[in-house]
């Protein structure tokens, strides 16, 4: 997984591959982005990015005049707009841009516009709504162009562009469960690490199929709260993480509460000092849930459980890991993420009740892709 520095490098890479071929008609050589933006870098970055870069062409039909940001310019400014006074706190949340064009002529004029907007005396809310209907418009005349760059591999022959939350209805899709898919796996084979800290299963939008996945991303930090993420099978980028901001709305309409996090679980002793009040609620819990039926379809536990090589039952495994967890830095971790992924099958199912399953599919979906509402922000994929 690349880190801050490598993300870094990566889509200023990006960005001056970007305007090296746009303003001047070619593609920059190897020396030129490794001069100016990526030193050192992979061959076949180069690759990706010849492949974004005939995707964004494309797009623009021969428009160009632009200014293009990241680090400076019109891209921290927007995200310090919506921050400081329009309540965005993290702002991939909002708009997962990476990049920004936009024309040379009239950055001044949307700076002072977008200043305009904040100033307002509407909540914040409010004024995000309508920074996102101005940027909106701004990119269908393709005068700002926000950009989200997504993974590539080396099996891609080109890269795919979508334009995201520009108003409208969304494209008819129709979502449904995997049958058999869905998997909580407590098997603990290499005591004290349960196999796995997640809950998965697969689905389809239409005819594509995606895996989805909760988990903790940090096993190392037993507080961290575990997330949702989508991928397609077909491999390529991730769609993302769910926004809880979605899920949250959802659940609440239907009368449902999203799972705490661990540290908020009373449930829970992220510490690892659990009460046998609190080992007895989670055997309790498995036990309602080990024949429950999700859309049509079982959970699958991986039975028989087994404990190193020995059959064994949740209760044992999640007592020899309480037992053992200071043997790995990661064994209490995949507890607290395994037990709360307990509550996500409660909730799962509680939804499936409500016959509101393939709904609650489409709100995941939208979620990962940051498509659910009028406070998402504008912006064009590559992918």
């Amino acid at each position: 997984m690349a880190d801050a520095r490598d993300t870094k490098m990566q889509e200023n890479g990006s960005l001056v591959f970007f305007q090296h071929l746009i303003e001047k008609g070619k593609e920059p050589t190897i020396t030129f982005v490794e001069k100016n933006a990526y030193p050192d870098m992979p061959a076949i970055w180069y690759y990706y990015y010849q492949l974004q870069g005939k995707a964004l062409k494309s797009y623009l039909g021969g428009q160009k005049d632009y200014n293009y940001s990241r680090d400076k310019g019109i891209m921290p400014f927007l995200e310090n707009i919506a921050a400081t006074k329009m309540g965005v706190s993290v702002k991939d949340r909002w708009n997962p841009m990476d990049i920004v064009m936009v024309k040379k002529l009239k950055e001044d004029t949307i700076k002072k516009q977008v200043e305009k907007i904040a100033k307002k005396t509407t909540d914040k809310d409010a004024k995000l709504e309508e920074l996102n209907l101005y940027m909106a418009d701004l990119l269908k005349k393709k005068i700002m162009v926000p950009i989200s760059l997504k993974g590539l591999t080396k099996k891609s022959t080109v890269a795919k562009l979508e334009e995201a939350n520009l108003g409208g209805d969304k494209k008819s899709v129709e979502f449904r469960l995997k049958p058999g898919s869905i998997k909580c796996d407590l098997d603990m084979v290499n005591p004290p690490l349960f196999d796995t800290g997640e809950f998965s299963l697969r689905f389809f939008a239409n005819k594509d199929e995606y895996a989805l996945q909760i988990r903790s991303f940090r096993y190392s930090k037993p507080q961290t709260g575990p997330q949702t993420d989508i991928t397609p099978k077909s491999g390529g980028a991730k769609l993302g993480k769910s926004s809880s901001q979605a899920l949250e709305a959802f659940l609440k309409a239907n009368g449902l509460a999203r799972p705490p996090s661990p540290v908020q679980d009373p449930m829970i002793a992220v510490d690892g000092k659990f009460t046998e009040t609190q080992i007895k609620f989670w055997v309790s819990l498995y036990n309602k849930l080990k024949n429950v039926r999700i859309a049509g379809s079982s959970v699958n536990w991986d039975l028989p459980l087994e404990l190193g090589k020995q059959k064994s039952t949740f209760e044992k495994n999640l007592r020899f890991g309480l037992k053992n967890f200071e043997k790995d830095r990661n064994a209490l971790g995949r507890i607290t993420s395994k037990l709360h992924t307990l509550r996500q099958v409660e909730i799962y199912a509680k939804i499936s009740q409500k016959r509101m399953f393939d709904e609650w599919l489409s709100t995941l979906y939208y979620a990962a892709k940051k498509e659910f509402g009028a406070l998402n922000g504008p912006f064009i994929k590559i992918f």
